[in-house]
């Protein structure tokens, strides 16, 4: 009986991986999406809040850089697209 219940465990442990990790990318794809969109807001806000704006970002991505792994440098990529579609 122990042979037959531990696939199926197994098999449902793998389906809760991956609606957790397909619920994560639904996160991040939909907290990119408002990120992209409050970006575009607050630059044509006004000349000086897009000077803001980007002085902001600067300083994320400085502190990114600071980090030197593969995640920050998508990170910093992400910010830089984010503020030339503004």
């Amino acid at each position: 009986m122990m042979a037959n219940s531990s696939p199926n465990v197994a098999s449902r442990l793998y389906a809760l991986a991956v609606a957790r990790d397909t619920a994560n990318l639904v996160d991040a794809d939909a907290a990119l999406a408002l990120a992209r969109a409050s970006t575009r807001t607050l630059m044509a806000l006004s000349p000086q809040a897009a000077l803001l704006m980007r002085s902001f970002a600067q300083e994320e991505i400085d502190r990114l850089s600071m980090e030197c792994t593969e995640e920050s440098e998508g990170s910093i990529a992400l910010i830089q697209d984010a503020l030339t579609m503004a």
